[in-house]
């Protein structure tokens, strides 16, 4: 091999730093594939969730997800089988799996949904809802994708933010604004966001 001078040592290590570099993500993406396969079981392949109480993961923020875990590691979000599972996994984990999920796409199960139920929900949705979330429901930097949820998940977790199962900051906010609604209310605003495709 020909002995290379300072030039050519000086490209070579930016050649070597470039391909490190692009290395990088496949690396992340690869640990976030690994790490979320534990999630499938219950979420679906790529976060496409098949049950109607199973949240869509698959195009969800990362931010929300890994916040959304590490809340059950602090027991702010009181699901039995969640506050379990997410002990076993480390910052850097909970990091690489939100992240894996955010590069999924957003799939919309077909959970059916009560549309007469959801026409009433429009209203408290827009009034109550739409800064956090979107006027669409697609979520913004303050709050999750609601929109395509099922139904029937968005009225177990409204429920949950109502009750205090859910007890983060953020939850904390969503119970002020939901505490005064009925069951009948909640059973419509879930129904209006599951319609939003």
């Amino acid at each position: 091999m020909p002995k290379l001078g300072l030039k050519g040592r000086v490209g070579l290590a930016v050649a070597a730093a470039c391909l490190a570099a692009a290395a990088a993500p496949s690396l992340a993406a690869d640990e976030g594939w690994r790490v979320s396969q534990g999630c499938a079981g219950c979420h679906g392949t790529d976060g496409a969730a098949p049950g109607a109480t199973i949240p869509i993961l698959g195009g969800q923020a990362a931010t929300y997800l890994a916040e959304s875990m590490r809340a059950y590691q602090r027991g702010e979000r009181d699901y039995y089988v969640m506050n379990i599972i997410a002990q076993a996994f480390d910052d850097a984990q909970i990091d690489a799996i939100g992240a894996w999920f955010e590069d999924r796409p957003w799939i919309s199960t077909p959970v059916p949904h009560d549309a007469v139920k959801a026409s009433d929900g429009k209203v408290l949705a827009d009034g109550l809802c739409a800064t956090c979330h979107g006027a669409d429901g697609r979520g913004t930097g303050a709050g999750p994708r609601i929109a395509g949820q099922p139904a029937a998940y968005l009225s177990l977790a409204l429920h949950a933010y109502k009750d205090g199962a859910r007890n983060s900051a953020s939850a904390r906010v969503a119970k002020t604004l939901l505490d005064d609604l009925s069951d009948e209310q909640i059973e419509a605003m879930s129904n209006y966001y599951a319609g939003l495709r």
